[in-house]
């Protein structure tokens, strides 16, 4: 991997992830962005995130 055209380059701890790792720190980005309060678990197993959960509370008050 390394810069797109016009960006900085990855720090080197992004650019030795491999693909899919990149993809779950998207997807998990993703999830962060769109949430204003609540919770994300990640489920492991084997040393592999295979589950991403997300539950938002609304303020009624």
């Amino acid at each position: 991997m390394g810069a797109v055209s016009g960006l900085e380059p990855l720090p080197r701890e992004l650019a030795d992830l491999h693909e899919e790792e990149r993809d779950i720190l998207m997807k998990v980005a993703d999830v962060l962005r769109r949430i204003e309060f609540g919770t994300v678990v990640l489920t492991v197993q084997d040393g592999k995130v295979v589950q991403i959960e997300m539950a938002e509370k609304f303020r009624l008050r």
